[in-house]
């Protein structure tokens, strides 16, 4: 989870069997009043959950989906669509 918040910063794996925090908290992020305009999110753009609004973050950037499509196999796909639709030679 993160590497989803951050992926530019690098976090060691973790090791072994995941065991649940000794302390942890729940709750509703509020905004100070210095951050009206800097540090808000709108109404429109605001979720339900934390999770939900990573998600609809991804959508507009498609983070995800290019990690996902950097392998091996969309490297040769990219390749064949591009033969295909390519500068066809000859006459």
């Amino acid at each position: 989870m993160r590497g989803v918040l951050d992926p530019h910063r690098h976090y060691k794996k973790e090791g072994g069997k995941m065991q649940a925090p000794e302390y942890s908290q729940v709750g509703t992020i509020v905004e100070g009043p210095t951050e009206f305009y800097t540090g808000r999110i709108e109404n429109k753009k605001r979720k339900r959950t934390f999770v939900e609004e990573v998600l609809s973050g991804e959508q507009e950037t498609g983070r995800f989906k290019h990690k996902k499509g950097s392998g091996k196999k969309a490297f040769y796909k990219a390749l064949k669509a591009q033969r295909k639709g390519g500068v066809k030679k000859g006459g």
